[in-house]
């Protein structure tokens, strides 16, 4: 199927758009047995750029698991996913699951019975009465076993990690230190969106993760990179685009990797077999029909914010003074509020920018 200008969905190989000095900088990190932390706002394509490693990683005949925390919603349900991503390198998926049924149908699958027989643990999942935070501990030390049974090197990849924090946070946290740091066969790859809440976890001192990770800052992605990117996909479709219309389009959504392929996939979607070169009203077009797609989100942005913090935002917009009017402290809180939700970031001595550009777009609308 071909792809043009995904959003989304997590995207590899020929879609990924640059990140080559990053990639090349976590494998060898990974490979050197250093495990990472990976930090940039929601849809800055980390999850992408690290399946494009893990996927590297397999390639080279590693074993490689993934877990999203978004989705997980309790520690029991952590537990099982650490054990099926883990046991689906031995190409069998929802062991857990056949497991919980019954264990004399389970038996009937001989991969199944081959791993219940390599790995007893797996066993007590169908035990309704066991102690979740003991099922727990047995599933995180679970990886290191399998790996050095297998006598592989296997990478895990935590996806939002900064939601572990619903789970039961410090305790786990705690938890997952005193095991990982005696993991030798295992390097852990840690991802979160909210810098804030991430730098709380793996650089604040009092934290039972400091240090554990090399942390990598993920920025936007080279404009070059992204215009390339951008030629190509349009010439491929039969349509020019010149350096100027390009650097327009890298200008109205500032190089972020989502913001980016909408604008260019609505460009498209209003061009396609009408037109072959992208004019300045393509793009405006292409703006604003990709600005009232995401107006539903940004408008549950905005609804979700407090009329003081809505008013250092727009400070930041037009570049006011942010201490008009309200006491440093005030303002020091509702920065900081605004920084752990993940809207803005700090670019220097008393200077911070929205993440988001189109919802610093939607700001100025509605100022």
């Amino acid at each position: 199927m071909k792809k043009l200008f995904v959003t989304g969905v997590p995207v590899t190989g020929k879609d990924l758009v640059g990140r080559k000095e990053e990639l090349k900088k976590i494998k060898y990190l990974l490979q050197n047995g250093q495990s990472v932390v990976l930090i940039a706002p929601r849809r800055f394509g980390k999850t992408s750029l690290v399946l494009t490693v893990l996927e590297k990683l397999r390639k080279s005949g590693s074993y490689v698991s993934d877990i999203d925390l978004f989705t997980i919603i309790n520690k029991r349900r952590l537990a099982e996913n650490i054990v099926e991503k883990t046991l689906e390198n031995k190409k069998v998926k929802k062991v857990i699951s056949r497991i919980k049924k019954g264990i004399s149908d389970a038996f009937k699958n001989v991969a199944i019975r081959q791993i219940i027989e390599d790995y007893e643990f797996v066993l007590k999942f169908n035990e309704p009465q066991i102690d979740t935070n003991r099922l727990l501990e047995g599933a995180l030390d679970f990886p290191e076993k399998f790996a050095k049974r297998e006598q592989k090197a296997l990478y895990f990849f935590y996806d939002e990690f900064g939601d572990v924090a619903k789970l039961d946070g410090d305790k786990i946290i705690k938890l997952m230190r005193a095991k990982f740091q005696r993991h030798s066969n295992v390097t852990y790859i840690f991802a979160g969106s909210h810098e804030s809440l991430m730098k709380e976890l793996f650089i604040k001192e009092k934290s039972a993760l400091y240090k554990f990770a090399r942390v990598i800052y993920l920025e936007e992605i080279i404009s070059s990179d992204f215009a390339d990117y951008i030629k190509r996909k349009f010439n491929e479709e039969g349509i020019v685009i010149s350096d100027n219309a390009v650097k327009i389009i890298l200008e109205r959504t500032r190089c972020h990797p989502y913001y980016t392929q909408l604008v260019c996939g609505s460009i498209h979607y209003l061009m396609k077999g009408k037109k072959s070169v992208v004019e300045i009203g393509d793009i405006k077009n292409g703006y604003e029909e990709a600005f009232i797609s995401e107006k539903t989100y940004l408008e549950k942005v905005w609804e979700e914010l407090t009329p003081t913090q809505i008013e250092i935002l727009l400070r930041i917009v037009l570049s006011r003074s942010l201490y008009s009017n309200e006491s440093n402290m005030n303002v020091a809180r509702t920065l900081k509020s605004l920084q752990i939700k993940g809207i803005i970031k700090k670019k220097g001595r008393g200077k911070f920018t929205i993440i988001d550009p189109l919802f610093e777009e939607f700001l100025k609308r509605n100022q």
